[in-house]
């Protein structure tokens, strides 16, 4: 007995297609992906919205999705690998104002959250995530997408972290860079500012990974 699902499937008779199919069910966003596989935003646009019937990139795009390079390339076999378990992790994901009262009462307060990030990506530290709820980085980040952030003692200069500002009492994403012994914040739309560890700021993670759709689990 043929399904829906399996009768829209079918229907996906070209890359474009069938790569738009799994973008919007696992609720990817397009520009972390672009930059994960190394192509360009508008070459992958490009793939989505043109019907491509090959791509060079089905082998490199299949990985990153952990989906079928054969469907993805021609829509023969199944999306997923018969005998692939694809084990995923969920990460609990929050509103910035629910991180400042968090960070402000010093921690003593527990934090709950009903909403993850799913992603097949085992980090190695602790990992949370955010809704972002300003424009200031659109648009690589867009309002209501969900970032990931981990922590890790060193961070590189231009990476973006999360981080509680305690002075003004706010939860803030900044490209960082050093400038000697000082960290040197920065975003598209306002002016830098210097991390100040004596005045209790607190870097939460590095920039990880982003998603547009919520999941409410």
């Amino acid at each position: 007995m043929t399904t829906k699902k399996t009768e829209e499937l079918e229907h996906l008779d070209s890359v474009s297609q069938r790569l738009k199919y799994i973008v919007d069910t696992l609720g990817v966003k397009q520009s972390h992906m672009a930059e994960k596989l190394g192509v360009s935003p508008s070459g992958l646009h490009y793939i989505l919205n043109n019907d491509v019937k090959f791509s060079k990139n089905a082998k490199k795009i299949a990985e990153y999705l952990n989906v079928n390079e054969q469907w993805l390339a021609t829509g023969e076999g199944d999306i997923y690998e018969e005998n692939t378990s694809i084990k995923t992790y969920k990460i609990p994901v929050y509103y910035p104002d629910q991180l400042k009262l968090f960070y402000r009462s010093n921690q003593k307060d527990k934090i709950n959250t009903n909403d993850y990030l799913l992603t097949t990506t085992a980090y190695p530290n602790k990992t949370i995530g955010i809704y972002i709820t300003e424009t200031h980085f659109s648009p690589k980040f867009e309002v209501s997408d969900m970032l990931a952030f981990e922590q890790i003692k060193n961070f590189q200069d231009g990476e973006i972290l999360l981080i509680y500002l305690a002075k003004a009492n706010n939860i803030v994403v900044k490209y960082a860079f050093h400038a000697g012994e000082d960290l040197v914040l920065i975003s598209p739309t306002e002016k830098p500012m210097k991390l100040s560890y004596e005045n209790g700021d607190i870097i939460i993670g590095a920039y990880r990974e982003c998603l547009k759709k919520t999941r409410a689990l």
